[in-house]
């Protein structure tokens, strides 16, 4: 299972700041949970939280509710829960938990589902952080806290709710990585999902890549461009791979969508 990994020594803080006096060095696994619950159902999971650093530390953990940026990314809302939030559902163990240097402490969760839930998705996040880390400018002398924190995304399907993906368009997309293919998906689901799998492609050079799906999260009522990356196997694992395709680029082969179904694809992008 991947591991969701943050090691902050705050060094860059450091360079322009002063020396930081703490660190932040934990690790939660695993970095997210995909759960499914009926009404009136009780859901008990556990995350493994990991201090690596040599003295004892402190954390905090509280729900928070979460958005998507226009980016792509995560955006949390410690406050008071959103009318429509399932945080109420939510029990934590506690909300500080000590851990004894580079050991890992089991930590329990539960989401009770209201008997008269409707069938939908339940999102929350579990936010992990540390105690402040007091930096001290070079110039001013006036301590900043600094705090480490993680965040573990869960979903939570309620009854027989599903994602329902479709193809919205194709383009071809500039990245630093040079240039790649974007599906845009529309879920008009009740869940989110997730596209899956790898297909072929060959420019106009005619190198011949496997692209393979990020598995970015749709959620119901969204679109998102989805990149299908070149990736390279030589070396028996997945890693990025150094062609950069050159327009038109012949995409085919076949997508497979969480939750069911699939998508053939055949296009020329120019």
């Amino acid at each position: 299972m991947r591991i969701a990994r943050i090691a902050v020594g705050l060094l860059a803080a450091a360079s322009t700041l002063g020396e930081a006096r703490a660190g932040f060095d934990a690790t939660v696994s695993p970095p997210r949970f995909e759960l499914r619950a009926n009404p009136g159902e009780v859901v008990r999971q556990v995350l493994d939280i990991t201090n690596g650093a040599a003295a004892v530390a402190s954390y905090t953990v509280k729900t928070a509710d979460w958005r998507l940026n226009p980016e792509g990314g995560v955006v949390y809302h410690e406050g008071e829960p959103a009318q429509d939030s399932c945080r109420r559902w939510v029990r934590i163990e506690r909300h500080v938990v000590k851990i004894a240097p580079r050991q890992t402490r089991h930590y329990r969760f539960e989401v009770h589902v209201p008997p008269d839930a409707p069938r939908g998705e339940c999102r929350f996040a579990l936010l992990i952080a540390s105690e402040a880390a007091r930096v001290t400018p070079v110039a001013s002398g006036i301590q900043i806290p600094l705090v480490g924190r993680i965040g573990v995304i869960v979903y939570v399907t309620i009854g027989d709710a599903k994602p329902n993906l479709q193809l919205v368009h194709m383009r071809l997309q500039d990245t630093p990585q040079g240039t790649m293919p974007a599906l845009t998906f529309r879920n008009s689901g009740n869940a989110h999902g997730r596209v899956l799998g790898a297909v072929e492609g060959r420019d106009a050079k005619g190198r011949q890549v496997d692209l393979v799906a990020s598995q970015d999260v749709i959620l119901p009522g969204a679109e998102r461009a989805i990149l299908l990356r070149p990736v390279d196997w030589s070396s028996g694992q997945a890693k990025p791979s150094d062609v950069r395709l050159v327009p038109p680029i012949h995409v085919r082969g076949r997508l497979e969508y969480q939750g069911g179904g699939d998508l053939k694809i055949d296009y020329r992008l120019p």
